[in-house]
């Protein structure tokens, strides 16, 4: 269980009962599990970080399944030191927490997501379980035949069973949770993990590297103008796969990142530097000022001297 894994955990509070909230450390942001004790053996931890990091965790030798559902944000890990897996808003995973997934991440800077966390062991011999006919050792057998992971595409059922729980009214959520984890179960139960749940689930690692340190390229140098077919040549990738993986990593269009990104470092040099508006313009990719101010008013609805301005007042207001 959550208790039982190695989680930087800076602070805890005690809820009710049957909710602990836990502040997390050890990453580049910040981070709350607010978890829910529902069954022995079965918690449903609401997941809610600001960071690129996730923060590291063993559960030892213990028999675990874990079940994640995607509200906000991505996650991103790697199995077997070979692929990269994604989890996008309203994916739904199934996998054993104790498998080697390598490194793991948020690459967009946040996550929100729920997960229902169940101690095998412990779990097993609940007899609401085995009323509704649901078999964890069954579930757990499948999951090894899957190689230990299934990925969902968003559909319709899942986001019925998902998107109440993180609204519950207090005074009905544990008994609300109670019944939203059988039905999870009883559907994992009544379906073949043998047929494919989603299009596109595994990403190869060198593929998804080169387009990382591509963008790590282009953050650093952002006064050049990047042009997506030098990239991709310059990269020996294919320029469709570079912007369909860009995509599907970050959210967006390769273009879109960029601007975005060269907007936000502006707005920041705008706070933090002395700079003009030229010279900052400049700095981000803008050779025309006049460009840059009407993607800057497009971006934050004000032009960079008004940011600059008001954002100097409320600093000598406070």
């Amino acid at each position: 269980m959550l208790e039982d894994a190695v989680i930087p955990v800076v602070k805890k509070k005690q809820v009710n009962f049957y909710e602990t909230k836990y502040y997390v450390g050890g990453i580049s942001g910040d981070a709350v599990m607010d978890c829910m004790i529902v069954y022995p053996g079965i918690q449903v931890i609401h997941n809610r970080f600001h960071s690129f990091d996730t923060p590291s965790n063993s559960t030892g030798e213990k028999r675990h399944i874990e079940i994640n559902h995607c509200l906000r944000g991505k996650y991103e890990g790697m199995l077997d030191k070979k692929y990269y897996a994604y989890l996008s808003p309203g994916e739904l995973s199934v996998s054993k927490w104790s498998m080697d997934r390598g490194d793991e991440s948020f690459p967009l800077g946040y996550y929100e997501g729920m997960e229902i966390l169940i101690d095998l062991e412990r779990a097993v011999e609940n007899p609401v379980l085995s009323y509704f006919h649901i078999d964890l050792e069954e579930l757990e057998q499948r999951l090894l035949s899957s190689h230990n992971l299934v990925l969902f595409g968003a559909t319709d059922q899942i986001q019925h069973i998902f998107l109440e729980m993180y609204e519950v009214e207090e005074n009905i959520k544990l008994d609300y949770l109670k019944i939203k984890v059988l039905e999870l179960l009883l559907f994992l139960s009544n379906t073949d993990f043998k047929i494919p749940q989603r299009s596109r689930s595994y990403y190869p690692r060198k593929q998804i590297e080169l387009i990382k340190e591509m963008k790590k390229y282009m953050a650093e140098h952002l006064s050049e103008h990047h042009d997506i077919r030098k990239l991709a040549e310059a990269y020996h990738i294919n320029v469709h796969t570079l912007r369909k993986t860009f995509k599907d990593i970050y959210g967006v269009a390769i273009y879109r990142w960029l601007k975005e990104y060269r907007m936000e470092c502006s707005a920041k040099l705008l706070l933090e530097t002395g700079q003009s508006i030229l010279e900052i313009a400049n700095q981000v990719g803008y050779s025309n000022p006049s460009k840059y101010t009407e993607a800057f008013v497009k971006s934050f609805g004000i032009t960079p001297q008004k940011y600059r301005k008001s954002h100097i007042k409320m600093d000598g207001f406070q």
